[in-house]
């Protein structure tokens, strides 16, 4: 055995440990650069209650706006409409591979906008150009679960029984006036369910904790839109009809700042007028059906 040559490889790795020792590795590691100089635009659109912003930020990938009346929005250019005088802040985020960043503007409506209720079908049936008050139907099926996919299988409906067991989600009133406002009352209590925080029962509104308390009483925004369907659109953070938890492309667990519903029905069955809506949370369908008072 050569004595003198495991010597010398022994040394030479003993020299190499301690090169390593001293100078840690480092991974090499992308550069991802720093987040976002956040700016944007705001012009007047086709009136004085319209605005476009334009994300102005450069190397921006993606672009969320909070306009400051309970409406998000998503894109690198939108269309902001204020049908109500007021100052609003507009926040807008945006984001790049460095991160993201927020800037915000203020923006001053100086009136209310103009709107024509009156020759609207849409309009005239649900407001009545003044106001109108809708409740859930007292009766079976007010409240309805289904399939997606347009089979129209029942997984869930309310039975007579309901109406009385869950009598302070039957008193609740949905008021929609001629300018746009919806204002919702609870008159009271409230339908508790374990999202909530509670056990499927009747509590009293002023135990809605801070994160759920937009779901009570207040006065939202509403617009209807013509098409096939045509639709309701809730505006306002805990707007909702029939459940709050039923929203666009999910069963929900806090409020939204906005819901449209498909509207099935608007009609009158002699007596009273009728409302069916529905919206799809991807996994099914929640309908509700409200009667005028």
């Amino acid at each position: 055995m050569n004595f003198k040559t495991n010597n010398i490889n022994i040394l030479l790795l003993a020299l190499l440990l301690s090169v390593f020792a001293c100078e840690p590795f480092e991974e090499e590691k992308s550069d991802l650069g720093a987040p976002p100089n956040p700016s944007f635009s705001l012009s007047e659109g086709e009136n004085a209650n319209q605005f476009i912003l334009t994300n102005t930020t450069d190397g921006a990938f993606l672009t969320n706006w909070d306009l400051g009346n309970g409406v998000q929005k998503t894109g690198e250019q939108i269309v902001a409409n204020y049908p109500l005088m007021g100052e609003y802040e507009i926040t807008m985020t945006t984001f790049n591979r460095g991160g993201s960043a927020s800037t915000s503007q203020t923006v001053n409506v100086a009136q209310d906008a103009p709107f024509d209720c009156v020759g609207n079908e849409l309009y005239e049936f649900l407001s009545n150009c003044t106001s109108k008050t809708w409740k859930l139907l007292p009766g079976p099926g007010a409240l309805w679960v289904g399939p997606a996919d347009g089979s129209g299988s029942t997984w869930w409906s309310n039975s007579e029984d309901d109406v009385a067991a869950r009598s302070c989600a039957w008193d609740d009133t949905w008021t929609f006036t001629g300018d746009e406002q919806m204002i919702y009352e609870t008159n009271g209590d409230i339908w508790g369910e374990d999202y909530m925080g509670f056990n499927f029962e009747c509590v009293d509104e002023a135990l809605l904790s801070e994160t759920f308390a937009p779901w009570g009483s207040g006065t939202h925004f509403y617009s209807l839109t013509e098409g096939a369907p045509n639709q309701l659109q809730v505006v306002g953070l805990g707007a909702f009809i029939g459940l709050p938890k039923a929203a666009n492309g999910a069963e929900v667990s806090t409020p939204q700042s906005s819901i449209t519903y498909d509207i099935l029905k608007m009609e009158n069955d002699g007596t009273k007028d009728i409302l069916e809506v529905e919206v799809n949370y991807t996994v099914g369908i929640w309908r509700f059906t409200l009667v005028s008072e």
